[in-house]
């Protein structure tokens, strides 16, 4: 007598991003409910299970769902708005040309873009930096989004920095009774709203919301380029009575914390507030996104403290800092993800995209291909990155009593065949065009490219009716070059 399962999967390569290893020919996985039930090859679990759900996987490559470590809510209706020299136009859109709806149709979006290129769980912060917290509706409309899509989320909520600039003024702007009112906020009130937003959404749709702390710069900025930031004597009493409020907050309601660090950051932060508030502050619950230019001491510091450094390669940090020394901070011991930082100015949510870039930045450091082998980097945005948002007893690899997170990567393609050593085709050759199934929590959530949790075709429509009213109401132009530099120069003139 064979046991009945929801879901069979056979015929497939599987990659079980184990501890091992371990790749299974003609592999197969049984699914029911939530869960994975047992992984192997197909002729042992056909005998031992059936199902009325059975998926042919001939051709494809079984393996777990893509981790996004961090991103940006808002991305996914600015795309393509971009100047090298002007920027772009995030402050001034997410601040006062939007509304709730436009935040829930941007989730809406984002989501179902991460779904279909199997990031199967995403973080993001509500907005750019500093995340849009000066009301809770930002924040609750975007888990609401990513609730009816299905993909999971890691939403990261906090106040503005208190001595960084990033927004021109502490006002945001609001649709009110047929108009645009602007409305003053402080730094206490975006702290309550972002305590609402946990209190209202954390662990809800089954778990597959959470939220996290999310400080632009929980140590503050100190870059020796660009975005350089002078902090005088008396913030530093300010900046460290602030980093422990957020250790206590996040020990106190469950959360993690999301931040960005830069090289100088930790060496300063240790010399003026000292390493045991460093120590305090630091953890396993701690993003570091970024992590360009750091040095050997910081490195041993984020590694004694096992935080996790989320390095996003497709960002202008890289350009402006340096590379995030991801060798240094994994032989230091430190957790390390590769992740896509959102989906604007010019990129998407493929995370496949940035697996080669980040192995590149190393090549190019150590002027060598022999360091950040092409598994390691794959467990970097599966198994090592479900690590870093502390999911990694549920989720990141195909072991039996796992979520059933699991993606199907399409190989019976032209730039995918023949099926050679298939590892290296996951870095090198696979995008997110080829993920041809995804299963979240044991639910088809799309089937032969196919969106099933939501109407695709709605979402997209809602998100052009949403991003045209806030374009609408910004003058774009310096974001849109269309001079002869643009199309017959050489470089872009300095403003």
């Amino acid at each position: 007598m064979k046991n009945e399962m929801d879901i069979l999967i056979t015929g497939g390569t599987l990659l079980t991003m184990n501890q091992e290893g371990t790749m299974i020919e003609d592999g197969a996985i049984a699914i029911n409910e939530d869960k994975i039930i047992e992984v192997g090859k197909t002729s042992q679990l056909e005998k031992k299970y059936s199902s009325e759900k059975k998926i042919n996987a001939k051709r494809k490559i079984i393996m777990p769902g893509l981790i996004d470590t961090y991103g940006h809510s808002g991305h996914g209706l600015i795309g393509g708005f971009h100047h090298p020299r002007h920027g772009w136009p995030t402050g001034k859109l997410y601040w006062h040309a939007t509304t709730d709806k436009w935040w829930y149709a941007e989730a809406q979006l984002a989501a179902l873009e991460r779904l279909r290129f199997g990031v199967t769980t995403g973080a993001s912060i509500v907005g750019s930096t500093p995340a849009r917290t000066d009301s809770p509706i930002f924040g609750i409309r975007n888990a609401e989004a990513y609730a009816k899509v299905g993909t999971k989320i890691v939403l990261g909520v906090g106040p503005p920095d208190l001595f960084i600039p990033h927004i021109d003024e502490w006002k945001g702007s609001f649709y009110e009774n047929g108009e645009w009112v602007r409305k003053e906020f402080t730094y206490e009130d975006a702290l309550k709203n972002s305590l609402e937003i946990i209190q209202k959404w954390h662990m809800k749709a089954d778990g597959r919301v959470k939220i996290a702390l999310a400080p632009p710069y929980i140590f503050g900025r100190h870059t020796w380029t660009r975005y350089t930031h002078k902090y005088e004597p008396e913030h530093v009493p300010v900046m460290k009575e602030k980093a422990l409020e957020f250790r206590q907050l996040a020990d106190e309601y469950g959360v993690q914390i999301h931040t960005h660090i830069f090289g100088d950051t930790i060496d300063w932060a240790v010399e003026n507030l000292g390493r045991e508030t460093v120590d305090k502050v630091l953890g396993p619950d701690v993003v570091i996104a970024h992590g360009n230019g750091l040095k050997q001491s910081e490195v041993d510091v984020i590694a004694k403290n096992k935080a996790t450094v989320a390095s996003a390669p497709s960002t202008g940090e890289n350009l402006w800092y340096g590379y995030a020394p991801l060798v240094e901070l994994i032989e230091a011991g430190a957790n390390c993800t590769i992740t896509t930082d959102g989906s604007a100015p010019r990129f998407s949510f493929d995370l496949f995209k940035d697996i080669s870039r980040a192995m590149w930045h190393q090549w190019i450091r150590y002027e060598t291909q022999a360091v950040l082998p092409g598994g390691k980097a794959l467990r970097m945005v599966t198994i090592d990155a479900a690590k870093a948002l502390q999911m990694d007893h549920e989720t990141g690899s195909l072991e039996a009593g796992k979520k059933a997170d699991i993606i199907l990567v399409d190989f019976d393609r032209p730039h995918l065949t023949p099926i050679t050593y298939v590892p290296h085709q996951l870095c090198f050759y696979v995008n997110g065009n080829d993920v041809d199934t995804t299963i979240i929590d044991g639910e088809i959530v799309m089937e032969n490219k196919e969106v099933l949790s939501v109407d695709a075709e709605e979402v997209m429509e809602l998100a052009r009716v949403e991003a045209q009213k806030a374009i609408d109401l910004i003058d774009l132009d310096d974001f849109k070059p269309n001079d002869k530099t643009f199309w017959h120069g050489s470089k872009y003139e300095e403003i």
